[in-house]
């Protein structure tokens, strides 16, 4: 009895610049993904996306586009922004592009079917062949927060051996559009919290609003059946402590704009234990309260703006933990 054929994953393409969609297509093509949709923005509006039927949106688009705005809004699929500008064809950045971008887009859609593989001059690994992490840095922050960590991450080398856990203080309808959000204009991996998650190099994830977790021993997630204790949603005081029980000594934390004091006392165990703690600066927040507690109870060992702390932890990391490889 034959089976029926499992349809590849389907990719609706908006791109403003002609040439750039039409080499957009043909990758996808290449990796064994169907594109559906492939049109002009400029002739579209919001009620013609609603029509499309996709797995996912990849998106060219200027920063202003009312119709990317729409679709972070409303999308009931994932939205992918930006691939970055194209090397030439013959460079040998060419086929690293093409990898960075399947690896943006294998999380989010899976592996095109079986006798499909990508066709790329690079071997293209799989995230479970990726280098588990040795070294965790927690990500934490409330209002302001997205933006403030994005800069940080825009910022900051994808191919670094660390990897980061990122609590946002936010509505549980965004945390399913963060990684989308922040994915834009850099090569990290995000992802959503699931049961059994493991991290691994280059990789950020993002923590569940409502279900508290842990970590086994393998430093694999486990989803409680509970919400988080306390007031905020992650709780980001429960997340150092564990941070510090799986990972320890090698994790750290920086707090970045945000309301209230969660985890501040967290951050003194921390600090006790010789962990680096840093903190977003003052002047560069969007809202200070939260990194400013920390600053107060005098258990942060470094303040700057985003991109500041970028540069920070890629010092951090030449002069703290590569030197212990």
């Amino acid at each position: 009895m034959n089976e029926t054929p499992v349809p590849a994953p389907a990719i609706a393409l908006l791109a403003s610049q002609p040439a750039k969609r039409k080499l957009l297509a043909e990758v996808l093509g290449e990796f064994g993904y169907r594109v559906v949709f492939a049109n002009e923005p400029e002739r579209l509006d919001c009620a013609q996306l609603a029509a499309v039927s996709t797995d996912a949106w990849l998106l060219e688009l200027s920063e202003e586009s009312v119709l990317a705005e729409w679709l972070l809004e409303h999308s009931p699929v994932p939205v992918l922004l930006g691939t970055g500008e194209v090397p030439d064809r013959h460079s040998e950045d060419y086929p690293r592009w093409k990898r960075r971008l399947y690896n943006k887009l294998q999380p989010l859609l899976g592996n095109p079917p079986a006798g499909q593989a990508p066709s790329m001059s690079v071997a293209t690994p799989s995230p479970s062949g990726l280098p588990a992490a040795r070294c965790v840095w927690l990500l934490a922050a409330s209002l302001g927060g997205p933006a403030a960590v994005k800069s940080f991450l825009d910022a900051l080398p994808a191919d670094l051996p660390v990897a980061f856990i990122y609590a946002q203080h936010i509505d549980q309808g965004f945390e399913y559009k963060l990684p989308q959000i922040l994915g834009r204009h850099n090569d990290w991996r995000f992802f959503n919290c699931e049961e059994g998650s493991r991290l691994h190099e280059g990789e950020v994830m993002v923590a569940p609003i409502r279900r508290a977790i842990e970590f086994g021993p393998g430093g694999e997630v486990r989803l409680s059946d509970q919400p988080w204790p306390g007031a905020y949603q992650p709780a980001i005081e429960v997340l150092l402590d564990e941070l510090v029980k799986t990972f320890s000594p090698d994790c750290g934390a920086i707090i970045f704009s945000g309301m209230g004091e969660d985890g501040v006392a967290a951050c003194g165990r921390m600090h006790e234990k010789g962990m680096p703690v840093w903190t977003q600066s003052a002047e560069s927040a969007a809202c200070a309260t939260m990194p400013l507690a920390v600053q107060l109870a005098g258990f942060s060992s470094r303040q700057g703006s985003p991109e500041e702390l970028a540069m920070a932890m890629r010092n951090w990391i030449d002069q703290e933990l590569l030197v212990a490889l």
